[in-house]
């Protein structure tokens, strides 16, 4: 038996030049039978961006507070009160002031300057902070036909940790042009080329050199769109792709990328949140008012850099009382630095975790108006996790069944049954969960 009491605060604020909004929640935990474990979760999803000087200078903020597993090969669970020891807080912010310039409709610039950190309550993960530069300048509007743009960015990532003195710091630069070829409205070839250097220590291919890709962008109605491309960079070959497509009841996106990344980048990276089709705003828990992040494959924790190869689909459907979102993954990781690196974190015993690791699933979301006030929902989702360096499969299973009521406008409460489950590979890795949870919000 776990109690929850969860205090919050919700502030929005739009004007002629500034916009905020930010959500803080205080998860207070409190176990009837080992009150050792009774613990305070804090939760923040702010952002904020104003406009400084008309038209010139603008300036970006955001800051998040989250709870996140930590290794993929241990009990995963969806929320904080399972005690499983493979959870921890993640901390990240981020702050970018810019400058912005047109002229006239021959061109436009940017040039931007970001500053971001990313931390966590594990000394062996190394917190990082990041400096970039970047200067972008992109035809206008006289460019119908041949369109064109050059960028140039600069970043250092600094690593601090007490622990673990494996970890060095990164620098990255990247010099790159496009042009964009339109031969019909509606229908463009793109192409991409410049030249990338990093400085890690990779145990793969040099980390540098010329990259190019050639591709198109279509967009035949203003609801749909398709942009594609494949090309070279110094890790072999690459591909991209982002469609989206929309209609009064549906909505459908496929989006295909690769890139040289890490953990702590990831945590920088807005998670997906789940879309109600209806009001086209985020499905929000009951007990702390924050949105619902989507099921995706799980970012474990690392101190290496790896080469991600991501695809992600989802469709939502709107019916009049009847709304579906269904989302699949895959996602790999293959490790460019060595396992030294992970020593402090993973132990001597469990670097192979990391060097290859393949994430495949999806989920589906059933939502059910059963009257003006209540309404029930289905959550069932799959993800199969693969090593295939060490030959192990872990196939997790999570299933969610609840019902909202909302009493008056400011006070709503919520029941819901979970289960999760996993059939492992790996003698003594399998694990069930379950619960049932119930929840009373109100707003003040």
């Amino acid at each position: 038996m776990v109690t929850q009491i969860t205090p919050g605060i919700s502030l929005t604020g739009t004007g002629p030049r500034l916009k905020v909004k930010a959500r803080y929640a205080m998860q207070n935990l409190f176990y009837l039978e080992d009150s050792r474990r009774n613990a305070i979760n804090h939760m923040l999803s702010a952002n904020a961006n104003t406009e400084l000087i008309e038209d010139l200078f603008f300036m970006d903020g955001q800051a998040a507070i989250s709870q996140q597993n930590t290794t993929l090969s241990g009990q995963q669970t969806t929320d904080n009160t399972n005690v499983t020891g493979n959870r921890a807080e993640v901390r990240t912010y981020s702050l970018s002031p810019y400058l912005r310039h047109r002229f006239s409709t021959v061109a436009s610039s940017e040039l931007r300057y970001t500053h971001s950190g990313a931390s966590t309550d594990i000394g062996a993960l190394s917190n990082s902070q990041t400096d970039r530069i970047n200067l972008q300048l992109n035809s206008g509007a006289s460019f119908k036909t041949l369109g064109w743009g050059l960028n140039y960015s600069k970043q250092k990532i600094s690593y601090g940790s007490t622990t673990n003195t494996l970890v060095k710091d990164l620098n990255n630069e990247t010099f790159s042009g496009n042009l964009r070829y339109m031969l019909t409205p509606r229908f463009g070839l793109t192409a991409t080329g410049g030249y990338e250097k990093n400085d890690y220590i990779s145990i793969g291919a040099k980390p540098e050199g010329s990259f190019w890709s050639g591709g198109f962008s279509w967009a035949p109605t203003s609801l749909t769109s398709i942009d594609a491309s494949a090309g070279k960079r110094f890790f072999g070959n690459t591909y991209s792709l982002a469609a989206r497509h929309h209609t009064r009841l549906t909505a459908w996106t496929l989006a295909y990328k690769e890139d040289i990344t890490s953990t702590q980048f990831q945590f920088l990276v807005p998670a997906q949140l789940l879309i109600d089709p209806t009001t086209n705003q985020p499905f929000r828990d009951p007990a702390t008012g924050l949105p619902v992040v989507q099921s995706d494959a799980v970012n474990f924790f690392t101190n290496r850099l790896f080469l991600q190869k991501s695809l992600r689909a989802s469709v939502a459907l709107q019916g009049v009382r009847n709304n579906l979102i269904f989302s699949l993954f895959s996602v790999s990781r293959e490790a460019q630095t060595t396992q030294a690196a992970d020593s402090a974190l993973l132990g001597t015993s469990n670097l192979a975790l990391s060097d290859k690791t393949k994430q495949v699933g999806g989920n589906a979301i059933w939502n059910l108006r059963l009257g003006p006030r209540t309404s029930t929902y289905l959550n069932a989702g799959y993800a199969r996790n693969t090593y295939p360096v060490l030959g192990r499969t872990d196939n997790d299973k999570n299933l969610r069944l609840g019902l909202t009521r909302q009493f008056q406008p400011k006070l709503s409460g919520a029941v819901e049954l979970r289960r999760l489950q996993r059939d492992s590979s790996q003698s003594g890795s399998d694990y069930r969960e379950n619960a049932i949870t119930a929840s009373v919000h109100m707003i003040f």
